[in-house]
């Protein structure tokens, strides 16, 4: 498998998890991430830094993921009104709605999917 593909195949699984939390933060009516979260995120990070070469490949996968996570939930909110169950009219009030909570989450896990990717290549190269 090229480096190419094994980075997207990451970064697209990488962008499911993000996307998930974030969509979470979304439908829950409590705020905030719970604490396992960043305990799962940070394991996540490390995971997924592994499976990749270089710390290189590894940053821009991290940001790619990022990229894809927003993408996805930008389509899962907006998928009732694709489908016709809301109307248009909702849409900017769903997306506008739905960014703070999305930005926050991005901020607070940010510095923990970095130290992850980080430490995912210091324990790679000490294992190989």
């Amino acid at each position: 498998m090229t480096a190419l593909k094994r980075m997207l195949l990451v970064a697209f699984g990488w962008a499911v998890f993000h996307g998930q939390l974030q969509f979470n933060i979304l439908v829950n009516e409590s705020s905030g991430i719970p604490p396992v979260w960043f305990l799962l995120v940070f394991l996540m990070a490390l995971l997924a830094s592994s499976l990749l070469e270089e710390l290189e490949q590894a940053l821009k996968t991290w940001m790619a993921s990022i990229v894809f996570s927003v993408i996805i939930v930008m389509l899962l909110i907006t998928l009732p009104i694709a489908l016709g169950v809301l109307a248009s009219e909702f849409a900017p009030l769903i997306i506008v709605g739905s960014i703070q909570p999305m930005a926050t989450s991005l901020i607070l896990t940010a510095p923990i999917n970095l130290l992850g990717c980080f430490l995912g290549q210091v324990f790679r190269d000490k294992l190989i």
